[in-house]
This record gives C-alpha cells, sequence and structure tokens, in this order.
C-alpha cells in the first residue's frame, strides 16, 4: 500500500487546487509527529464547495494557500487527481485518498499526546452532544478519556471572537475543531491561528452536527463511491440544492471564462 509522504503537494487538474492527499493512517501520523514536537499545522478539506469559494472569496483563498494540510474531501477531485497522476505514472489514489471530517476525527483525538479538545460551532446542544461522544474512552481505561470544551457558535456573532480567544487559551487544547460552515469557519480559523498557540486546527464543516446526531450522517460507503452529497442532498435538499445542483454550474462557468 503506497502511503504518501507528509509534505507531498499534488495539483487538481482543471480545478487548479494544491492538495496533500493522505489516507487517515498517514493523517494521524503527521498530527501525532506535530503535537509531540510542539509544531502547528492548520488542516482543511477540499471539495467542489471550497473550489468555488476559492475563485469568488479572496480571504478564503488565503486561508486555504496558508494551510500546511489540504485533504481531499470530494470524489470529482480525486477522480480528477486519480487521473491525471496515473499517466503520469506516478502511485494511484484510492478511496482512502478521501477523508471527510466524520472519517479521522474520532481517531484524532484520542491520539496518545491529545488531552483536551476543543470543538468551537453548532448550537449548544449539538455541540453538546458531539463534546460527550468525543470524550468517552475508546477502551483504554480512564487514562483514555480527553477534556472537551464545548464551545457553541450558532447564532455567531464576531464580538464572541475576544471571549473564545481567551476561553481558549485558559483551556490550551492540543486540537481545536471549527464546524461552522464555509467562509465563516477558515475566517475564524485564521484569527485563532493567529491569536493562539494551538498545535492542530481543522476546519471541519458539519462534522459536529454529525457526531451529535442533529444532522444524518451518511454511511461511509456512500463517501467512497462519490454518492455522499446524493445522501445530504435528499436528507436536506433546501439546503443542500443550490450547493450541489447550481453552484457546480457556476464553478463550470468560471473556469470556462478563464481558461478563455
Amino acid at each position: 500500500m503506497t502511503t504518501y509522504a507528509l509534505e507531498t503537494v499534488r495539483t487538481v487538474p482543471i480545478l487548479d487546487l494544491r492538495v496533500t492527499p493522505m489516507d487517515q493512517e498517514t493523517l494521524l501520523a503527521r498530527l501525532a509527529r506535530e503535537i509531540a514536537s510542539g509544531g502547528r499545522v492548520t488542516v482543511a478539506g477540499h471539495n467542489l464547495h471550497s473550489a468555488y469559494l476559492m475563485r469568488t472569496e479572496a480571504p478564503f483563498r488565503r486561508f486555504y494557500e496558508q494551510a500546511e494540510v489540504r485533504l481531499i474531501d470530494g470524489m470529482p477531485l480525486l477522480a480528477l487527481l486519480g487521473l491525471h497522476i496515473t499517466r503520469d505514472g506516478r502511485a494511484r489514489l484510492g478511496p482512502r485518498h478521501r477523508l471527510g471530517s466524520t472519517d479521522w476525527v474520532p481517531q484524532a483525538v484520542h491520539l496518545p499526546a491529545v488531552r483536551r479538545v476543543a470543538l468551537l460551532g453548532a448550537s449548544a446542544s449539538s455541540n453538546a452532544g458531539a463534546a460527550e461522544k468525543l470524550s468517552g474512552s475508546t477502551g483504554g481505561g480512564a487514562d483514555d478519556a480527553v477534556e472537551v470544551l464545548s464551545l457553541p457558535a450558532d447564532p455567531w456573532s464576531p464580538e464572541d471572537l475576544d471571549d473564545v480567544v481567551a476561553r481558549l487559551r485558559a483551556f490550551a487544547p492540543e486540537i481545536l475543531l471549527i464546524g461552522m460552515g464555509m467562509p465563516l469557519q477558515e475566517q475564524i480559523a485564521t484569527a485563532l491561528r493567529a491569536r493562539t498557540e494551538i498545535p492542530v486546527i481543522a476546519t471541519v464543516g458539519g462534522a459536529i452536527d454529525q457526531l451529535s446526531g442533529a444532522q444524518s450522517l451518511a454511511p461511509r460507503w456512500l463517501g467512497r463511491i462519490g454518492l455522499e452529497w446524493a445522501w445530504r442532498l435528499a436528507s436536506d435538499p433546501r439546503r443542500f440544492a443550490g450547493r450541489y445542483l447550481v453552484e457546480p454550474l457556476r464553478l463550470a462557468r468560471l473556469i470556462l471564462r478563464g481558461a478563455a
């Protein structure tokens, strides 16, 4: 099985996105190394939604340019990159290199060096539910449990930022997970990266709501065959119709316009 080097960066053709293809094992090893060595890393995920925002939101684009880890969180990106790599004679990518937040977050919070995790985002009840689920032991006894700081952020006000910074500094988590939707979560991640020393900051979209059960989580096998979007669309058409049915057309128009 091929495991990509930690520093490997690939460019997705057509979309012109720079990504760091990783499977779960490689990502967890990277996070463990950064935490143990006193390093810092920002983790983001790329999909068609982020590809569109990269072309329409300058601050969003700068966030991704500065993030050290840019996971592939969409089968269209994986397919485009896999075809390009295969033609170049490089190692083939597989479904394991498509990592949504819920694919790695439950394992990451129980890495040996992790004792404290902060969750920023979602409603108070949803955040508390996800915090309870993530804080539990994985079977190694009481020492295996992690302490989770619950920071609800729905609704969010810019005036909340100072209080969040103060609470994070006092709590000193090894991992901060921000689930507030694009592009807001990227704006908040940029601000918190500058004002705290948290080793791992990750933008995780709807993962908090999915982990708590407030939002239905698609079976992971659907993600591996590229149909998780259909599950989300069917579960909440009003919320996702624009993203999955309209936005790809707008993205295609922007790509064609840029190629003209």
